[in-house]
């Protein structure tokens, strides 16, 4: 079971629940070695993992046969046992068959089982890579009918992109759920960050969107904040334990070695405790059992801000943070942005967060590049460096100039225009008494509702109302637009956060009879209507349609096979999402009972 419950752009906080046992997504599993649990375990508890990855091949040539992994490792979270593909691509000559390693796995009850696939280097031809590929759905196919468990099916292809668009889909025609991304280790080992995250971001595009992606090996947190901007759910580890003994110690933004450590020590709440000296005056095992610990806190902690980031619809600006760290993080994020047309399918029309400029990668968002596309304007326009540009241009149709591009000035609230910080830009809070005191100021706001409804719905707003009729209610601090009413019933409420509006109970019923279906519509069965009328969110296994042109955070309408207006809301999901999920929530319902006595 997975849902999501927050998100930016491909970034989401999920839940996962497996065989009860329930991960946060993005989560970072610890790599565990089986018969070494001592004291890790008890560290990892301490810290919080929710889950952890073991090594099933190990148990297996040792002859375990406890009845639980859980109990052995004592762990009583999420465990997933991989299959034995990563010991045979370091050391070799690995002598158990896909099957057998399922088998296994299910008998000692690992929570997620890893198939036995076929491993691709890097220099490894196409041929060989796509042999590969081949042959790993084949095994995935042997596992399937060896067991009804949770099941990872690893995605590989290598360097080649079309091999990993054919293995995604090969794998995600068989009805699964978990894909790890493989391969992607040498990769990471040689700082070709660019391929790993071409290589998510094609699975990705290949894969039905209630796909959990786990990047085999990803484990160096400068390198999470990007690699879940490009859609990965779950990563593991064991870093944490290779570095520490080689005296290498993680940070945010890079790896230190204590060895070249002459100052201080990188801050946390576990080094912190020591003294540069101290650390360096201890035994190997000592020291390398501090690092780890601190090299497992750090990675954590770095999950826990980026879980926040998202929440705050904030990871783009967090991640351009982020990849400023190394040069080939920066050429990884360009490349992530080369794929406009599938990122824009789940890019909100606006954030929390507002937009800071870091480079001329911020141009290149999704969000900025659609409004530019959508909206900018060819003809020159006047520069004015303080906002909203309205209190300075007065009442005028005209033609400003941002840095985003030149926008027309009715536009000068709305997600991004004013919701952005670049150099030389300031906001002036004061405002003209004399303008927003005017009969021209009302005139003024009235086109500018026309042309923002008209950006927000494709149709303007005197194709749903005549403007005549309507009335307006402006704020009374700042003189802005805040509320349209038709014979004293409220329509519509312009957001002040990001200048959209958002539907009254009578302005959805409008919308609905003036657009032609599908336009931002949710269908549903008739069956679920009371359900929806008693003010309950929809969840996406009701979904039936979906206008294709949604996107998350949009105004929706929902409505019956029908077409027969149920309620509306505000949409979570994509589309694509809405009508792939089985689990979670995909309009949240904005209707009240008394909407439904007044109607």
């Amino acid at each position: 079971m997975f849902q999501i419950l927050h998100r930016d752009g491909l970034g989401r906080i999920g839940e996962l629940i497996v065989n009860n046992r329930k991960i946060t997504t993005p989560a970072l599993l610890p790599v565990v070695h089986p018969f070494m649990k001592d004291p890790w375990i008890q560290i990892i508890k301490e810290l919080g993992f929710e889950g952890i990855i073991t090594n099933s091949y190990i148990l297996y040539k040792r002859k375990f046969n406890g009845k639980d992994i859980h109990d052995h490792l004592g762990f009583n979270g999420l465990i997933m046992t991989d299959s034995g593909t990563f010991q045979d691509y370091v050391y070799g000559g690995i002598d158990a068959t896909n099957s057998q390693m399922v088998s296994y796995q299910e008998m000692i009850k690992s929570d997620i089982i890893t198939i036995r696939d076929v491993f691709s280097l890097p220099e490894d031809s196409w041929e060989e890579v796509n042999n590969g590929v081949n042959e790993t759905y084949n095994r995935a196919i042997e596992a399937i009918k060896l067991t009804d468990k949770y099941l990872a099916l690893p995605i590989q292809g290598g360097r080649f992109p079309d091999l990993r668009a054919k293995s995604a889909r090969l794998m995600g025609s068989l009805n699964n759920e978990y894909f790890p991304i493989g391969g992607i280790v040498p990769l990471m080992e040689s700082y070709n960050y660019s391929s790993v995250v071409e290589a998510i971001i094609i699975s990705k595009m290949n894969l039905k969107t209630n796909a959990v992606i786990h990047a085999f090996g990803a484990g160096h947190p400068m390198f999470f904040s990007l690699l879940v901007l490009s859609g990965a759910d779950v990563f593991d580890s064991s870093a944490y334990i290779k570095y520490a003994r080689d005296g290498r110690i993680l940070t945010n933004e890079g790896t230190v070695e204590l060895n070249y450590v002459s100052e201080e020590l990188p801050q946390s709440a576990i080094l912190d405790k020591y003294t540069l000296k101290e650390l360096k005056g201890m035994d190997e095992s000592e020291r390398t059992l501090i690092i780890a610990k601190h090299n497992l806190y750090i990675s954590l902690n770095e999950i826990k801000r980026i879980k926040e980031e998202i929440r705050q619809e904030n990871l783009w600006n967090y991640t351009e943070y982020r990849i400023r760290a190394h040069p080939l993080l920066l050429e990884a994020y360009r490349k992530l942005l080369t794929f406009y047309d599938y990122l824009e399918k789940f890019e909100s029309r606006s954030k929390r967060s507002p937009v800071f400029y870091t480079g001329e990668e911020t141009f290149l968002r999704p969000l900025i590049k659609r409004v530019v596309e959508k909206e900018g304007k060819k003809q020159d326009g006047i520069q004015i460096n303080k906002k909203p540009y309205s209190f300075y241009l007065g009442p005028v149709d005209t033609i400003i100039k941002t840095p985003f591009g030149n926008f027309s000035i009715y536009l000068d609230e709305t997600y991004p225009i004013a919701q952005s910080v670049f150099p030389g830009e300031y906001y002036e809070k004061e405002f003209k008494e004399e303008i927003i005191k005017s009969e021209e100021w009302k005139d003024f706001l009235i086109r500018k509702a026309n042309y923002i409804f008209r950006y927000q719905f494709s149709i303007p707003l005197s194709d749903i109302v005549d403007l005549d009729e309507i009335q307006i209610r402006i704020s009374k601090n700042t003189g802005k637009l805040r509320n349209i009413y038709l014979n004293d019933k409220l329509l519509f409420s312009l957001r002040a956060e990001d200048g959209l509006f958002t539907l009254a109970y009578e302005g959805a019923k409008l919308l609905h009879q003036k657009l032609e279906r599908p336009k931002q519509r949710v269908f549903v069965s008739k069956e679920i209507s009371s359900f929806l009328e008693e003010g309950k969110n929809l969840f996406s296994k009701f979904v039936i349609n979906v206008d294709d042109s949604l996107r998350p955070g949009d105004e929706v309408i929902v409505v019956d096979e029908e077409d027969q207006f149920i309620t509306f809301g505000r949409a979570i999901l994509s589309p694509e999402e809405m009508k792939d999920f089985k689990y979670g929530v995909a309009v949240k319902n904005r209707i009240k009972s008394k909407d439904l006595e007044k109607d």
